[in-house]
């Protein structure tokens, strides 16, 4: 890895680290971040890199990892048979206390600005066709599940546990539905730049970074709804002062709108973190450790009731005049 680091970028390892799940070394004193790029498009890189660097330069935002080109001028390299992308982490000495819902807001302002067209990372509009296209394949894996009879724990919890989520996922889908039907967006809700799964370890707060191969573009509800998510899946351990403190910092600089209400709640509605559980196992190949991804299951499925209680009372736990805005509340939930 070093010399082809050497022969590519022309920069000397001088120590390795790991930074999350990634690797990461020092040359002259700069810390930088090597990222695996196989899944994503040329298209796609081509549009993160100029979108990172809008963000460094136009908006000063220090805490973006800014891209390295290699020697032949390209920003995706093959080292050890693997496409990565080099990213040079920023340089932060900051002692000052960011806060998450504050700083996701600006960084969501600011993108919204972004003069070009975004297309490769765009998935604005699309969450109702994903949606039903992924629940439709597993639903048709659950038939087939049934036909053949679960023969390990993982497929009898899957097949006992699927049709409550199959209606959940009905019910996130109509009540998307009906907010595009029945609310219109305001300015705030303009397409920007958000993360595929935005948590509380996104930013690696300690060190604030911000890496471009999270990102995609978006409604900003996406990282809102997904950092909520991932509070509330705590369980007992959940702090709801801390979502609630969240969506305060947020809306100081951001304000939502119903619009963005009802598009953030059919968001934590739908299932997603059930669906990865079963779609991690079953394609995890021959040598997964069944053991960690039945035990994985199980904590999904012993903390739906509490979910569920969540969901019921999220627009008061929000602080949300749901009344008065029109939005409406699943009953059943609420119940």
């Amino acid at each position: 890895m070093k010399q082809s680091i050497y022969e590519q970028y022309d920069l000397r390892v001088e120590r390795k680290q790991r930074v999350r799940q990634f690797d990461a070394f020092w040359a002259n004193r700069v810390l930088y971040i090597m990222v695996p790029v196989g899944h994503l498009e040329e298209e796609e890189v081509d549009e993160l890199q100029k979108i990172s660097d809008y963000m460094i330069r136009t908006h000063q935002d220090i805490y973006v990892s800014s891209f390295v080109k290699n020697k032949s001028d390209s920003y995706i390299t093959e080292i050890e048979g693997k496409k990565i992308a080099l990213f040079r982490m920023p340089y932060n000495n900051n002692t000052l206390q960011l806060y998450v819902g504050k700083e996701l807001a600006t960084f969501h302002y600011h993108a919204r600005s972004f003069p070009s067209k975004v297309t490769a990372i765009n998935r604005v509009g699309q969450w109702k066709d994903l949606w039903v296209k992924r629940i439709d394949q597993m639903e048709s894996f659950f038939r087939e599940k049934v036909r053949s009879n679960p023969v390990d724990v993982f497929d009898t919890l899957f097949v006992e546990s699927f049709p409550y989520y199959l209606g959940l996922t009905e019910n996130a889908i109509q009540y998307l539905v009906d907010t595009e039907l029945d609310d219109s967006p305001m300015i705030n809700d303009a397409a920007t730049l958000c993360h595929h799964r935005f948590t509380d370890l996104t930013w690696q707060q300690n060190q604030w970074m911000k890496l471009p191969t999270d990102w995609i573009f978006d409604h900003a509800s996406r990282d809102l709804s997904e950092w909520i998510r991932a509070e509330c899946r705590k369980g007992m351990d959940m702090n709801p002062a801390k979502i609630q403190t969240f969506l305060q910092d947020y809306e100081r600089v951001s304000p939502l709108s119903s619009f963005s209400w009802r598009l953030l709640y059919a968001r934590l509605v739908f299932p997603v973190h059930y669906l990865e559980c079963v779609e991690d196992y079953y394609t995890s190949g021959p040598v997964a450790d069944k053991k960690w991804h039945e035990d994985r299951m199980r904590g999904v499925l012993r903390s739906s009731t509490y979910y569920e209680h969540f969901l019921g009372n999220f627009y008061d736990l929000a602080g949300v005049p749901a009344k008065t805005y029109g939005i409406p509340i699943l009953d059943w939930v609420k119940n």
